[in-house]
């Protein structure tokens, strides 16, 4: 029974990996849509005798990151809910990091809050797609993507704060390891700010 629940755990997990590899690979220059993303306005087409795809900045891969984990967490408490152990799928990537509960709780949270305003935004496009669109439209979908942005990096700013700088260094080589490092920006992580304990959660869209 337990391994039967592990290989449902790895099943879920490397599932959604497959999709995010297909989101970090996208056509046409830009992070395809995905859970809580909001989409471009205008996206560009690659210019001739250019690269297909464009690398996936640091930043974004925090963002994959931290949607996965709120996807896994969500998806044990379903297993939990009919019965089986979500133990394996919810903790999976913090024991591949090795990180105490305590550490690991301040990704969860931000993965919680990241997720949610992330939808919310979506949200908001659609609504906006919904309408007839005009030039006011596109730019208001251009606003809502730096509004993604401001969350993404909001998140950061607040990991990057409340843990300290090696568990930061760390974290990024294993995002790199752990999604595409091809796809990675050819440039060194942002150095990281002194831990600050205690220090509260940001406010993740700018208004």
């Amino acid at each position: 029974m337990a391994r039967k629940s592990q290989y449902t755990s790895l099943s879920i997990l490397f599932g959604f990996m497959l999709m995010m590899c297909g989101l970090l690979h996208p056509a046409v220059g830009q992070a395809a849509p995905a859970q809580g993303q909001v989409a471009p306005a205008q996206p560009q087409q690659p210019s001739k005798g250019s690269s297909q795809f464009k690398p996936v900045s640091l930043e974004h891969l925090y963002w994959h990151f931290l949607v996965l984990q709120n996807y896994l967490d969500t998806k044990s408490v379903e297993l939990e809910s009919n019965g089986k152990d979500g133990r394996g799928l919810r903790n999976n990537l913090q024991k591949q990091l090795g990180w105490s509960d305590a550490d690991y709780a301040l990704i969860r949270t931000s993965s919680v809050r990241l997720t949610a305003e992330l939808k919310d935004l979506d949200a908001q496009a659609a609504a906006i797609r919904t309408a007839d669109m005009s030039s006011s439209s596109h730019e208001q979908l251009k606003a809502l993507t730096v509004q993604r942005e401001t969350s993404i990096n909001s998140e950061i700013t607040f990991l990057k704060q409340n843990l300290p700088p090696d568990k930061i260094r760390a974290f990024e080589i294993f995002l790199i390891q752990l999604f595409a490092p091809k796809s990675v920006s050819p440039r060194p992580p942002s150095p990281a700010k002194p831990a600050v304990t205690g220090q509260p959660a940001p406010a993740a869209v700018q208004k």
